[in-house]
């Protein structure tokens, strides 16, 4: 029997394993309804909010690793890793006691800015207009970057204590996700056909403090991997021509940087990208991890990426939340069968394990990976 550390890692390095390591993106929300609280009682206390996750934990007998150890944020203690973090609605704090959180989406960057970022660069341009993104004081700002280290390095060494691995020590979003945030969809499309070359101008001004920030608060919490976040640069939203000038280029600089220092990238893929996959071929092989969230046909990144990166999916949130336990089993099996073959596979959630899942469903999900053993041949 191997480790749960040595299961995980062997995965991500493509080697064989003793049974296909399950990791579900879980956060406090699910947990707390099964426990019968508020998500906003289970986030006003981060400690109780990892506590939820160990109970669910131990309630299922474990599974392999965790994604992120709790709900804390880890940036880097900087101005412009602070204003990264998308605004935010929380339950209890403009959303209902019971909800999710959402993301706001907001226009806080003017095309005017984009000349004073390609002058300043974005590290520069985010401490000069901080007040404009976050109106405190910038010892504040710094001081919730510290507050949020302290909680996060917390909840890594209670997993550790159970001998459970973490993967992501920060996590950061290709300069396309995050001026796509910031300007608001609708606007940073129309600015990608009327303004392409300062767009590009834009993303290479700023492409180097992202990726500077996420390795900085990576080595801080002493993670193996970083999380990057991606969902509008797909085919989903975008044709090939504009993902290969706007999104390829960076998806690649910030990987290979990654790499270089050491780090494993989590590739987080939400919206269908099966279009744009055999371009991540062009990424180090067996330095990543493609995470799916169900609408990528997941058998098909199987055919393309077979052999060159490890993939991470994908039980789609309908099933955990509405199917039965038979029904998990089978699709957990299939996945075992298909994708787990030879090797390269972790089975998870279609990205984060939904608040409204069936518990019956999440521990069919777990024992699956527990008991029915890959092929190798």
């Amino acid at each position: 029997m191997m480790t749960l550390k040595e299961r995980v890692e062997a995965a991500i390095k493509l080697q064989a394993v003793d049974r296909v390591p399950v990791i579900p993106l879980i956060t406090p929300f699910f947990p707390a309804r099964h426990k019968g609280m508020t998500n906003a009682q289970a986030i006003h206390d981060l400690d109780r909010a990892r506590e939820l996750i160990m109970e669910v934990f131990d309630e299922v007998g474990g599974w392999d690793g965790m994604i992120y150890p709790g709900y804390a944020y880890m940036v880097a203690p900087k101005i412009s890793a602070v204003i990264m973090v998308p605004p935010l609605r929380q339950p209890g704090r403009g959303l209902g006691d019971n909800e999710v959180p959402q993301f706001e989406e907001r226009e806080e960057i003017s095309l005017n800015d984009y000349d004073l970022i390609i002058k300043l660069g974005w590290k520069a341009f985010a401490e000069k207009n901080y007040s404009r993104f976050l109106p405190v004081p910038e010892a504040k700002l710094i001081r919730w970057t510290e507050r949020q280290l302290e909680q996060f390095v917390k909840d890594v060494k209670a997993w550790e204590e159970k001998d459970v691995p973490c993967l992501a020590g920060s996590m950061t979003l290709t300069p396309l996700m995050f001026f796509s945030m910031k300007r608001t969809l609708i606007n940073f499309t129309l600015d990608l056909y009327r303004y392409p070359d300062k767009v590009a101008a834009v993303f290479d001004a700023s492409v180097d403090d992202f990726i500077d920030s996420a390795i900085a608060a990576a080595r801080l919490t002493k993670l193996p991997g970083i999380m990057l976040a991606m969902e509008r640069g797909g085919g989903f939203y975008y044709p090939l021509k504009i993902f290969e000038r706007f999104e390829l280029p960076y998806l690649k600089k910030m990987v290979e940087a990654f790499t270089s220092a050491g780090f494993i990238t989590i590739l987080h893929f939400d919206s269908d990208w099966t279009i744009n996959l055999p371009y991540l071929k062009e990424l180090p092989k067996a330095k990543c991890i493609c995470e799916l969230d169900s609408t990528t046909d997941i058998f098909k990144a199987k055919e393309i990426l077979n052999g060159h990166m490890c993939i991470m999916g994908d039980v789609p949130a309908s099933l955990s939340s509405l199917g039965r336990p038979e029904e998990m089993e089978e699709y957990c099996t299939k996945l075992i069968d298909k994708i787990g073959k030879g090797g390269g596979y972790i089975l998870s959630s279609g990205c984060e394990v939904p608040a409204d899942t069936k518990f019956e469903n999440f521990k069919a999900m777990i024992n699956t990976a527990k008991t029915h053993l890959p092929p190798f041949d």
